[in-house]
């Protein structure tokens, strides 16, 4: 887990990150304070970048990729918009047969495959829950998966592909599945729901799922990148989310981008963990937003038992529509409320901020929330040391705090090369 948070106004847009990392897994996690989210992806130093989620794309490290991609663009002239860049990084990564050579695309359908086929037993188990009670007869659990995969099947064959995904790679990944029976066999010899399934079955709808639902079980990495094209004056930002390649094409979903004119106003937005930023800025979190909807229904079921007990009660169609059209409001209106007296008047106060200004405010949001992940979770997923970055129209990137793994003075023959 990480926490960043990303503000614009007309002058400039800011970027701070945390520097903590998870490796491996449960249950037994390690924790890194070192790792570096924010880069530098244009040689003409107007675009940056930073990264939430996986800190890899199919194995390859987000640090090493992004700094790949800027040696490429010295060689291209600075693109006229920030969207130029999004379709040149995703370029990069789609076509790139040095840095994802194709034995690692086989490699990695394979492996997502088997995650495909978790992800199917998964769904059938959430259909048929019959289907893991060892307390059933063996006749029983194989009728509820076949149950259960006939409902998985008629949901797939009624979906489209996930966009951008191709025939093609329906076809890879199919070619790939009926490759994959022995080896299915020894990857899910552990999992019990395994031994009362159809193998064949199993394959079909794993590659049906990985080509129709692959974000509903992959990793994926939010990527964002901030600051200006050639042409725009204002700055802006763009985030997507990356889940790597699926046979010959790299999948990604478009997820929120924002732009600064003359008309739009100043913008804050965080990403990953973010509820102590956001109680800052809009009022609320997701948290308080569950408390309130659990605790407001509650009290409309409270109110139509009271108005039962006195002997009066609505007609059950009528009383469940009124149930849901008050409850609906109150949570909008509840909202409404708290973005009125905290996000609104934050982005106006936004507008007139210096660019140093909009650095400490970003900088002291993450140490917030560092704080409060530090003194109420034990997972330490949000900390290290933060850095912040400012892109402007006229001094491009700049580094208001940043960590180095190297000491600078220790190492000039770097710092000319940089300066080369």
């Amino acid at each position: 887990m990480t926490s960043e948070v990303l503000m614009l106004n007309k002058e400039a847009v800011v970027i701070a990150a945390d520097s903590a990392v998870t490796t491996g897994r449960a249950p037994h996690p390690r924790y890194s304070k070192a790792a570096n989210k924010i880069f530098d992806v244009s040689a003409y130093g107007n675009v940056a970048l930073t990264i939430y989620g996986s800190a890899d794309i199919d194995r390859v490290p987000w640090e090493l990729v992004a700094k790949l991609f800027r040696v490429q663009d010295a060689a291209s002239p600075q693109r006229p918009k920030l969207a130029d860049y999004q379709g040149a990084l995703l370029s990069y990564l789609q076509c790139n047969a040095s840095v994802f050579p194709q034995p690692l695309r086989d490699d990695l359908l394979t492996k997502r495959l088997f995650a495909a086929a978790v992800y199917v037993l998964g769904e059938i188990e959430r259909f048929h829950p019959i289907f893991i009670d060892q307390g059933a007869t063996e006749v029983d659990r194989r009728a509820a998966w076949t149950a259960g995969a006939t409902k998985v099947d008629a949901e797939l064959s009624q979906e489209s592909l996930a966009s951008p995904l191709t025939a093609g790679d329906y076809l890879a990944a199919q070619t790939a599945s009926n490759a994959m029976q022995a080896d299915l066999a020894d990857e899910l010899a552990a999992d019990e729901r395994w031994k009362y399934s159809d193998a064949a079955l199993l394959r079909q709808l794993a590659c049906e799922a990985l080509v129709k639902r692959p974000a509903d079980f992959l990793p994926s990495t939010g990527v964002v990148l901030a600051g200006y094209g050639a042409e725009e004056i204002f700055p802006s930002f763009s985030h997507i989310r990356l889940y790597g390649h699926i046979a010959g094409t790299l999948f990604w979903k478009s997820e929120n981008s924002y732009a600064i004119t003359h008309d739009n106003a100043a913008w804050i937005q965080p990403f990953a963990q973010s509820s102590m930023i956001e109680r800052f800025t809009d009022g609320f979190d997701t948290t308080l937003t569950a408390i309130n909807h659990g605790c407001s229904s509650r009290l409309i079921d409270n109110i139509f038992d009271d108005i039962k007990a006195a002997g009066t009660a609505l007609p059950g169609a009528l009383e469940q529509s009124v149930r849901a059209k008050r409850h609906a409001e109150f949570l909008k209106d509840f909202k409404q409320r708290n973005w009125d007296e905290n996000f609104y008047p934050l982005r106006r106060v936004l507008n007139s901020l210096s660019v140093s200004e909009m650095g400490h405010l970003a900088e002291s949001l993450l140490v917030l929330e560092a704080l409060r992940e530090r003194v109420t979770s034990p997972s330490e997923s949000v900390g290290g040391p933060i850095d912040v970055a400012v892109v402007t129209k006229a001094e491009g990137l700049v580094w208001l705090k940043r960590k180095h793994f190297f000491e600078p003075d220790l190492n000039l023959r770097y710092v000319n090369r940089m300066k080369a």
